[in-house]
This record gives C-alpha cells, sequence and structure tokens, in this order.
C-alpha cells in the first residue's frame, strides 16, 4: 500500500507538515531540497541487493554454555519508511540430552528515534526467504513524499510468529525472544529462527530520524538454569478413628518449564509402584480418590515433560475404609427377664471395632468392644410375656457403623412351662427351604412369627420332641405364639412310621369337589372365607376326639380350644378367586411353597378355625422339614404313609389341598382322594410338664 495511503488512513496528513520537518529544511540537511526525511541502517556484515535475505548465522548451544555469532545485515544506502529486512540464525544444541534455555537478543547500537517493529519466527527448516523493497514517491500538498513498498519471498513458510515488539533507540541488549529450550543431543538438534525487521511507515516524528542507524548482531545468551518437572503430593482426608479415615484423596500438583507434559499414577500398598495409568490432568493437577483397603494405601506418580525429562513422587500412606461394615442376627433366645443375642459382623477393610444392642428399636445402645467377627449378648431384667425390638450394629475401626437390623423377640410368660422348658435349647433360624431338612436337632428349636406372636419349631430329626398325653404319643410341631404347645397325633407307641400314626389310612378330605369352597376344613357356600359347613374329614376328627376320650375332662382342661387352626384361603399373587372358576387358580400356599419356597405361620382371622382337634398345615411341614415335591425320610413328620394336610392347593373344576407323600414330601390331591388322617391339638401355655422329651422318657402333663 502507497504511504500516501496509509498516511490519509491515519489522519497523520499535518503531522507529515509540522514545524520539525520545516526546519530540517533550512539547515540543509541532506536531500532538504525533498522536503522529506530519510534514514538508512548499517551493520558489520551487509547483504547486497535492496532490501534483505535470511542469512544462515550458527550459534551453537552446549552443556557448559552457550556461544552464538550472528547479525543483522541492510544495505548500506539510504532508507525510507516501510523498508523490511529479514535475517536468520541457526541455533544448534549439542549435549547429553539435557535441556537448555536461552533467549534470541539483538546487541547492537540503534539510534533511531522511531521504534523500530521486530517479529520472531522459529522453525525446525531452513526456510529460503526474503523481502525486496522498492521506493515510492508521491506529492502530498505540494510536497514530494518518499516511502518504500516491501514485498515477502516465501515468508507465510515461516508460520507463525512466536514473539514481537520494539528496538527502541539505545545501546546494548533487546531480547527478542526469551526462555527458548533446546534438548540437546550427541548429534545436535537443530532450529531456525527467522527475524523481521520493519522501519515504521507512519510515524510523525520521522524527520528525527535522518541520518539514523542500527549496528548490531542477532545473537543467543544463556539463560536461567533448565528446571525438571516438580511434583507436590497433598491428601484430603475425612477424619476417622484409630488411625483409619472414612475417606482420603490425593491430589498431586504440577510444575513444569515448559507447561506440555505426560502424567502417570498408581496406587500401592508397598513402599512404590509403577505409575503407568494416565492421569487426567486440569489446571495442572490432577485427585486420585483412594479406595478401601485392609492396608495403609499410597499413590506414586510419574510426570515425563516434552523434553522427555521425568521425575516421580510418592504421597503419605494412608489406611481408608470407606465402606461401612456389615451385621446379621445369628440367633436369639429368650427367658422370661432376658433375651439373648447373637450377632454376626463382617468388614474386610479396618476390621470389626464394636457392637450395639439395643432393646427398644435402636433409641438407646449398649456399645461393647469387640474384634470378633460373632458376638453373643444378653438383655437381662426384662418383663416376662413382652415383644422387645431387638436393634443390632457392627462398628468398624474407622467409625463406620453398619446398617441397622432388627428383630422382634418376646420374653417368655412365666406360666408358658413348655417354654420354660425350651429355655434352655439353641433358638435360631432355618435358612433356605430349598432342599430337605435332615439335621439331628436335639436340644434346638427355630423361630419364626405367626398369627399370635414368636413361635418355636421343630425341625429335622429331634429326639426330643416326645410327648404322652391322654393314651397316645405325640410329636411336638411347635410353641404357638401364645405360649400354647401344638401336637400331632403319633399313635399308642413311639413306631414312627405305618398306619398306627394314623387314626385312618383311608379318608376323603371332602366328597364334593366341583367348588372351590371344598378346600376348606370348614366352609361356606359362595364364599371364600365361610365356617358354617364342618368338611367329613373334620366331621371324622371331631368324632374320634369324642370317643378317644380326649374330650374327657382331665384331658379337655389342658386342650386349648381357643388357639385354632388356620386354613389359609387367601389367593397366590396373581390370582382371583372364584367358586367355580373358569381357568386353574392358586392359593397362597402354593406360591409360598412352590414357587417362592418360603413357608410362613401367619393367618387372617377369617381362616383361623376354632377347635379342639384340626390338621397340621402344609406350611409346618415345610418347617419342619419337607417341602413341595422335596422328599425327606429323615425327618419327624415322615411316616411312611400319605396323609392330609388343612391346606388348600387349588381349585380347577376340582378342588385340591395339599398332602404329604409317601417319601415325606408335600404333594397336591382332588379332595376326594383317600388319604391318612393325624389329628392335631393344642395344649394350653400353663400346661405343666415333667419328663426330658425322649421316646423313652417322654413329656407329660402333670
Amino acid at each position: 500500500m502507497k504511504l500516501i495511503e496509509k498516511i490519509k488512513r491515519m489522519n497523520l496528513l499535518e503531522k507529515f507538515q509540522n514545524k520539525k520537518v520545516f526546519a530540517l529544511y533550512l539547515v540543509g540537511v541532506l536531500l532538504l531540497s525533498t522536503g522529506i526525511s530519510f534514514a538508512y541502517f548499517s551493520a558489520s556484515t551487509s547483504v547486497s541487493g535492496e532490501g534483505s535475505v535470511a542469512i544462515g548465522v550458527t550459534a551453537t548451544v552446549t552443556s557448559q554454555g552457550i556461544m552464538a555469532d550472528g547479525n543483522i545485515g541492510f544495505n548500506n544506502i539510504d532508507i525510507y519508511p516501510g523498508h523490511t529486512a529479514l535475517a536468520s540464525i541457526k541455533v544448534t544444541g549439542t549435549g547429553d540430552n539435557e535441556p537448555l534455555i536461552y533467549n534470541v537478543i539483538f546487541n547492537g547500537t540503534n539510534t533511531f528515534n522511531t521504534p523500530l517493529n521486530y517479529t520472531v519466527y522459529k522453525s525446525t527448516s531452513n526456510i529460503d526467504a526474503s523481502y525486496i523493497c522498492t521506493k515510492k514517491n508521491d506529492y502530498l500538498n505540494g510536497s514530494k513524499t518518499y516511502y518504500e513498498e516491501c514485498s515477502g519471498n516465501n515468508i507465510e513458510s515461516l508460520g507463525e510468529p512466536i514473539s514481537n515488539g520494539t528496538i527502541t533507540n539505545r545501546e546494548g541488549k533487546t531480547i527478542l525472544k526469551s526462555d527458548e529450550i533446546i534438548l540437546t543431543s550427541l548429534e545436535g538438534e537443530v532450529v531456525y529462527y527467522y527475524i523481521v525487521i520493519e522501519y515504521p511507515n507512519l510515524d510523525a516524528n520521522q524527520n528525527d530520524d535522518i541520518k539514523s542507524s542500527i549496528n548490531g548482531n542477532i545473537t543467543i545468551e544463556e539463560g536461567s538454569k533448565y528446571q525438571d518437572p516438580i511434583i507436590s503430593m497433598i491428601g484430603t482426608t475425612t477424619s476417622g478413628s484409630n488411625g483409619w479415615y472414612t475417606s482420603a484423596s490425593i491430589t498431586t500438583n504440577i510444575t513444569t518449564q515448559t507447561g506440555n507434559y505426560e502424567a502417570y499414577y498408581c496406587t500401592t500398598t508397598s513402599s512404590s509402584c509403577t505409575p503407568n495409568t494416565e492421569a487426567s490432568v486440569s489446571n495442572n493437577s490432577f485427585v486420585t480418590a483412594l479406595s478401601s483397603n485392609a492396608s495403609a494405601q499410597k499413590v506414586c506418580a510419574r510426570v515425563v515433560d516434552e523434553y522427555n525429562q521425568e521425575v516421580e513422587g510418592c504421597s503419605d500412606a494412608y489406611s481408608v475404609d470407606t465402606v461401612n461394615p456389615t451385621i446379621t442376627i445369628t440367633n436369639t433366645s429368650a427367658t422370661t427377664d432376658s433375651i439373648t443375642v447373637t450377632v454376626s459382623g463382617s468388614d474386610a477393610h479396618s476390621g470389626i471395632y464394636q457392637y450395639r444392642f439395643s432393646s427398644n428399636g435402636g433409641s438407646s445402645y449398649t456399645t461393647v468392644s469387640s474384634t470378633n467377627s460373632s458376638y453373643t449378648y444378653t438383655f437381662t431384667g426384662l418383663n416376662d410375656g413382652t415383644n422387645y425390638n431387638i436393634a443390632v450394629q457392627s462398628v468398624d475401626k474407622s467409625g463406620r457403623a453398619s446398617n441397622t437390623v432388627t428383630r422382634s423377640v418376646e420374653t417368655e410368660k412365666s406360666g408358658d412351662t413348655m417354654q420354660t422348658i425350651l429355655a434352655g435349647y439353641n433358638k435360631g433360624n432355618r435358612g433356605s427351604f430349598s432342599s430337605a431338612y435332615i439335621a439331628s436337632t436335639t436340644k434346638t428349636v427355630f423361630q419364626t412369627t405367626d398369627w399370635l406372636g414368636t413361635s418355636y419349631y421343630f425341625a429335622g430329626a429331634p429326639t426330643d420332641n416326645w410327648v404322652r398325653f391322654g393314651g397316645f404319643y405325640w410329636r411336638i410341631v411347635r410353641v404357638n405364639g401364645d405360649g400354647s404347645v401344638r401336637l400331632i397325633y403319633n399313635g399308642t407307641s413311639t413306631a414312627t412310621t405305618g398306619s398306627g400314626t394314623m387314626i385312618s389310612s383311608s379318608q376323603a378330605f371332602n366328597s364334593s369337589y366341583n367348588r372351590s369352597e371344598y378346600v376348606g376344613l370348614k366352609y361356606t357356600t359362595g364364599q371364600q372365607h365361610g365356617q358354617n359347613t364342618d368338611s367329613p374329614i373334620l366331621d371324622t376328627l371331631q368324632s374320634w376326639y369324642s370317643s378317644s376320650g380326649l374330650s374327657a375332662t382331665q384331658y379337655s382342661q389342658h386342650i386349648d380350644t381357643n388357639v385354632g387352626f388356620c386354613s389359609d384361603r387367601n389367593m397366590a399373587s396373581g390370582y382371583s378367586w372364584s367358586s367355580q372358576p373358569s381357568s386353574t387358580i392358586y392359593y397362597a400356599a402354593y406360591g409360598r411353597l412352590d414357587t417362592n419356597k418360603s413357608p410362613s405361620l401367619a393367618c387372617t382371622s377369617s381362616d383361623v378355625i376354632k377347635e379342639p382337634v384340626g390338621l397340621i398345615t402344609a406350611d409346618e411341614v415345610a418347617f419342619a422339614g419337607g417341602g413341595y415335591r422335596i422328599s425327606n425320610t429323615s425327618y419327624y413328620l415322615y411316616n411312611n404313609s400319605y396323609y392330609w394336610t388343612m391346606s388348600p392347593y387349588h381349585s380347577s373344576g376340582r378342588a385340591g389341598v395339599f398332602y404329604v407323600y409317601s417319601t415325606g414330601y408335600l404333594g397336591s390331591s382332588v379332595v376326594f382322594g383317600s388319604f391318612g388322617v393325624r389329628p392335631v391339638i393344642n395344649l394350653k401355655a400353663d400346661t405343666k410338664f415333667q419328663g426330658s422329651g425322649t421316646s423313652t422318657d417322654p413329656f407329660t402333663v402333670n
């Protein structure tokens, strides 16, 4: 662009016609007749031609220091505003793979009052670049104006500038680009710098530049010592206890000379590890969260900068447990004034440190110190016949507490003599009901809940649940939730198999079968839970009860007719009751025992049948050790015969009820089938017993 056009844009016409320019005319300065200022560059080494070209002067960087010899040269001729020149320097880094820092400088004398613009480019290639300048003139308000227009050759190949600024009127050093880094090598690493210097063409003071010159060298000087990367590691923790933390993270801060680097880390419980996981760095730092571990952990970090300078660091070690412990109640037992709870605690990291026990649902706790995986605690001074909401927790060494686990446990009533006898028994929970239970369980009972409270039942092959009452032998099925005792008939001897264990070996549950109501021990036509009509099998039970002598006062005074028997006629999930369904419907016991393998002694009041005699339920068979289509010949209810339960199974135009198969498993049959009958009775909670419960010394009633 012509100088006159640039001046017009900058509104500098009046500045070029100022009094200082006119005064120069009067003193007869060189080219006075033109009325225009001019200047020239000079240097120790000049380059021929108007403008200048890049010259390959070499500077060498060594590990011992920096040596350089470079120059900038212009024609030793008159120059005008707009003149542009280009010089270059080749820098070679020789050494043992050590990064060195240096500055690219101009060192010389500059007498120009107008600051000279410079621009620095950098390349790994030797680029043939140059400027060609042509002198121009125009008339401005009657005066002849001189300037230069310069064009670059291959300048775009130099890329983006890495630095720019001005060289002012002074003698000495001007830093053109500071803190340059080169990684030395034995062969010598090479980099080229290209410096463009321009005499600005829009400065009103250029008349002051007449006879000004610039003379000096483009060279390099040693900079500060290169610093290897620096790693600092800071731990942030959440306090725990006993030297443990409930959370911890390590912040790794990185400082490098260049800012370009790669960072890696690893976590270890040893003295060190190899950092080989790439870190996600933001704002020159990254955070590593420590997970739970049984041992103290620390983070090792490694940083490699762009010059392959490498440094490693380690954090302090922290014992961290971020996971709560667990706890389960494995056993409970009760007397009239105490409840004993056995718990199992687990913590994979810091380890169990304490247990907490509460008899009021967690409103208040008693804390005991123990590192054992199991602990037994006894609540004392309790009221008899009272239900307590037991709550337990475990605490690990870091201070983390487990979830609260609760269980409802009832102390024995002071008048419940069978519960008093069972106070010396182990009391536990069966667990899974997916397989037959055959264990010998002498001095052991299990607990669950029925519709009256906590019930204790016998399971497997106990030898101490024999009772002699009313001239017959019986087996204790369970102590009901109200303390009464449920017995199942075994006959007139202690033989456990054969027809002698039943009052009949061929009895239909009901002679009618084409309505759903016929699954009930008592039923009402058109109602799901009715009890107006006795089933034929109940008639058989009542007849036997009267003829057996049990209805006599000496025995009947001990028989509880209020606790009742459960004829559960609720439906399994997904089914609705109908008296005469168009498709098969299943009852709740089917869902519990066939589908879910999860028996229950719960019962709705509309299905509790209060009679002096009844039958065992399918759920009681499952609790005892049998199961739906699960054979078991080694539990106390097995008698090598078929006999009825009182639990409804299904209705499909033919009503079906559960029964016990000859191999001990639960099956189902239409109600008109012929199977055995084993009466079940309940003895009152205040019944006093003597004996040890074995077949040779059975419990007897005083």
